[in-house]
């Protein structure tokens, strides 16, 4: 199945957080080949800022620090295919009135543009006016209850 992952995802395995122990079994589902796991190119981008900020709050400098970044970050490139949208698609998500959040909006076009039938996110609630487009919102806990646990 092919499953869009929020930028919140990544987020919440590297830094061991709450549902760390659901997107952990989601991830190696994804490196096993039983799921296609899909990132948006900005989550590429937000994903590089923010291991660089834990690497230099780790006290980790130049050189190691580009080093290790880019292990990170090949490491993910290895797990993800990264999908973009297009222009017309940007302006479709910035003037939906049913996010609030534009970033979320314009993960949910990436989604549905790229025919992925779930969207992985830890916050459901800013998705929630969107319905009826074809894609599935799930928490890691819900996937992994659905799909990977029938």
């Amino acid at each position: 199945m092919n499953i869009l992952i929020d930028t919140n995802i990544i987020a919440e395995y590297f830094e061991h957080r709450a549902q760390y122990g659901f997107v952990r079994p989601i991830l190696q589902a994804v490196r096993d080949g039983h799921h296609k796991g899909f990132i948006t190119q900005g989550t590429v981008y937000t994903l590089t800022y923010l291991a660089e900020r834990a690497l230099k709050r780790n006290d980790i400098h130049e050189p190691e620090l580009t080093d290790r970044l880019r292990e990170i970050m090949l490491s993910i490139m290895q797990l993800f295919e990264p999908i973009g949208i297009s222009k017309y698609e940007f302006i479709k998500a910035i003037q939906n009135r049913d996010f609030t959040d534009l970033e979320d909006s314009m993960q949910m076009q990436a989604a549905i543009s790229h025919k992925c039938p779930v969207l992985l996110t830890i916050n459901i609630n800013d998705y929630k006016k969107s319905t009826d487009n074809g894609v599935e919102l799930l928490t890691p806990q819900e996937f992994v209850e659905r799909y990977m646990n029938p």
